[in-house]
């Protein structure tokens, strides 16, 4: 009832009016803070709980209140009230005369009325309940507590809660606070407050004085700003606004944060601006922003007499700009291998991008682990697939021994959003240097004239051999030599080798042809086993010992079936056992088949050599192992 009774004196409060609130027992702890947002304030109301059997500190409470709520109030004018509730005496127990608080009544009247801290009053307004009759409470005192502060007191039983908190209320709005700026003179000054009420036709007029130690001059116009060119820059993740500011020169600070329009809490540090000029360009940083929620853009200023500055209608807030953050997705991919090709002098790029068709540009470069330097850059170009080709660097190309580089690709939207991932494993292996005759044969290939005077030289000197020789042949007797027939005569009806197998007496020249070559040796053995294990980036693992080939393994059908990888063909990579060795075969899959870095071609056995790992796709490989 007591949780309704305040929510409704709330709903009937000013719509400027902050709020606080402090539940009190021995001691007195804000669940919130001043806030001019009511719902919030209701909502916490909603979550106090009265704990039974606790002492009822009422005057430490109360004067903890007083000294937030000075310490709540950034101008003197600004109006103020404490509203004090509360079901028992200042007492540790229900009964008993020892006092909870530290502080006294006194000490509370004297920290609400003015002093050389407090230059107006604070006034306390009480309300009291009881359960069965006022002796439950200190009725005197909670009535000389507001009397002495120049407030309201209401004491009553729970079934009059809700009239008591409309009681409280309805005092508070019938206060009327004139606040105006005048511009005296030195001295003595006369001064006429005039009052005009709603339905009276004649205005209340008061005439008053008051006395000026100094002359004022007439102000300069109000201060005014506005907020424009407001952009959101995707690169950086940063907002940019241009903020005119009015009668700059009254203003020595300028303060612009950024506030949660759903929490009603503020998400970003004040950025402050000393004797601003006319003109500002402020850069507010996106990163703490959430996508797709509302935040607003709050501009106040702070005068020379450090005030806040209010605008025409008495607001401090002089400029307020709402956005929702939406800031475009960048888009994920990665680098499955990085393949030099020394022949042709360029090193391609296999990426692995769900969302290609976002893409719009790609560029990159290279650095060589060694030395930690930058050794190529390529782009910004036109992104046309997942797979880039580039010039392979001199660096690389020249190289006469391996060396390893990490490989960084940024690729940019049309939306300017931008996407980095890095390869840390380019170990490119130069081609053994060409051989003498190589290097020969290059160098007449490239002088085409060398060689055809090369060939004239040979074609010449043969000649001359050959002429020669056939003179010296003419000049040497005949010499008649007697056949020697070495051919084998075979008897009718042998006519392959297994009829001579059966014969006793062999020939050696028989026994050379009968002799048969020796057999090829099997380098894996016939009963050789492939040990796979198959790793996934979630963690799964799947191990198999294969002695039956050929083995196919996919997603469905196959030997082997992988699940949980949509990259995956559903017959994707086959296994062989030839005489020389165990094969690898990429079945034409989509995404391809890797062994080790190098992409294979499809449909075409390639021997698995001394490599282990054959990769499917960037989140499943397999590790393979010859078994005895």
């Amino acid at each position: 009832m007591s949780r309704t009774a305040a929510k409704s004196a709330i709903d009937n409060a000013p719509p400027t009016a902050h709020f606080a609130v402090i539940p009190f027992n021995e001691t007195s702890v804000p669940i919130q803070d001043f806030t001019d947002n009511h719902i919030r304030v209701k909502d916490v109301i909603d979550t106090v709980q009265a704990i039974p059997n606790r002492g009822t500190c009422l005057y430490d409470a109360t004067f903890d209140a007083i000294q937030r709520l000075e310490a709540q109030i950034s101008s003197p004018q600004e109006r103020r009230a404490i509203i004090l509730f509360t079901d028992g005496q200042d007492q540790l127990t229900v009964g008993s005369d020892e006092p909870c608080s530290t502080h006294t009544y006194s000490e509370v009247i004297t920290a609400a009325r003015p002093s050389a801290n407090i230059s107006v009053i604070t006034p306390i307004h009480t309300i009291g309940i009881y359960n069965q009759s006022e002796a439950e409470l200190n009725v005197g005192e909670l009535r000389n507590m507001a009397a002495e502060t120049g407030a309201f007191s209401a004491i009553g039983n729970q079934s009059n809660l809700n009239n008591l908190f409309q009681e409280i209320i309805a005092g508070l709005n019938s206060q009327l606070l004139a606040s105006g700026q005048v511009f005296p003179q030195q001295g003595d000054n006369q001064a006429v407050l005039t009052i005009k009420l709603r339905n009276v036709d004649t205005p209340i007029s008061a005439t008053f004085n008051f006395f000026s130690n100094k002359n004022y001059d007439l102000p300069p116009p109000p201060v005014a700003t506005a907020i424009s060119n407001f952009q959101y820059n995707a690169a950086a993740n940063t907002y940019t606004l241009s903020l005119s500011v009015g009668s700059s020169e009254t203003v020595r600070q300028l303060i612009i944060n950024v506030w949660d329009v759903r929490g009603g809490t503020q998400v970003s540090s004040d950025q402050i601006f000393e004797n601003p000029n006319g003109t500002l360009v402020v850069e507010i940083d996106g990163s703490n922003l959430e996508a797709g929620r509302a935040y607003s853009i709050h501009v106040q200023a702070i005068n020379q007499e450090e005030f806040l500055i209010l605008d025409e209608e008495g607001n401090t807030l002089l400029t307020e700009r709402e956005f929702t953050h939406d800031p475009p997705l960048s888009v994920e991919f990665t680098i499955q291998a990085v393949t030099p090709d020394f022949e042709n002098g360029f090193f391609f790029i296999d990426l692995d991008v769900p969302e290609a068709g976002r893409v719009q540009t790609y560029e990159g470069f290279i650095v060589d682990d060694s030395t930690g330097s930058k050794i190529h850059d390529f782009g910004p170009t036109l992104f046309t697939g997942d797979r880039i080709q580039e010039q392979l660097p001199d660096a690389i190309r020249l190289a006469e021994e391996p060396s390893s580089y990490r490989v960084t690709v940024y690729l940019l939207t049309a939306d300017q959003q931008r996407s980095e991932f890095t390869y840390e494993d380019f170990k490119p292996i130069p081609p053994e240097p060409p051989g003498f005759f190589t290097r020969v044969f290059a160098a007449l290939s490239a002088n085409p004239l060398y060689l055809g005077i090369i060939a004239l030289i040979v074609l010449g000197v043969g000649g001359v051999l050959a002429l020669r020789g056939r003179k010296k042949k003419e000049q040497e007797p005949v010499i008649v030599r007697p056949p020697v027939d070495k051919s084998i005569v075979l008897p009718a009806g042998l006519h392959d080798q297994e009829m001579l197998l059966g014969r006793q007496n062999v020939s050696p020249d028989e026994e050379e042809f009968l002799t048969p070559p020796p057999p090829k040796p099997d380098s894996t053995g016939s009963q050789a086993k492939l040990h796979l294990k198959v790793v996934q980036t979630n963690g799964a693992t799947l191990e198999k010992t294969v002695d039956s080939f050929p083995f196919v393994i996919g997603r469905e059908g196959s030997n082997l079936d992988i699940s949980g990888d949509q990259r995956i063909s559903r017959k994707h990579v086959q296994f062989t056992r030839q005489a020389s060795g165990f094969f690898v075969t990429d079945l034409g899959g989509v995404n391809g088949t890797f062994l080790e870095d190098q992409k294979l071609p499809p449909n075409t056995p390639i021997p698995l050599g001394q490599n282990k790992i054959v990769r499917l796709s960037s989140q499943t490989h397999i590790e393979v192992e010859p078994v005895a």
